[in-house]
């Protein structure tokens, strides 16, 4: 059961790096804050934004995971 919860963390980091790679860390709302103003945020803007924040919740779900799984072994 371990090995298999490590290796599922081991696959979400990598997919959740690989997307964040391509797409870019999401900008924080409140540092752009009145930085733009007058700037339209496009369907592309959204889908990046979008995109970029689905590969950090990868990498944050694949180190939960390997956390459950090092928890398991230690118990076990």
């Amino acid at each position: 059961m371990q090995l298999i919860l490590n290796a599922l963390g081991l696959g979400f980091g990598i997919i959740g790096t690989v997307v964040v790679f391509f797409f870019g860390l999401p900008s924080i709302d409140v540092l752009n804050e009145g930085a733009y103003v007058g700037t339209v945020t496009t369907p592309k803007m959204r889908k990046y934004a979008m995109l970029s924040r689905c590969g950090l919740a990868a990498i944050a779900l694949g180190f939960l995971t390997q956390f459950t799984a090092l928890f398991l072994s230690s118990c076990a």
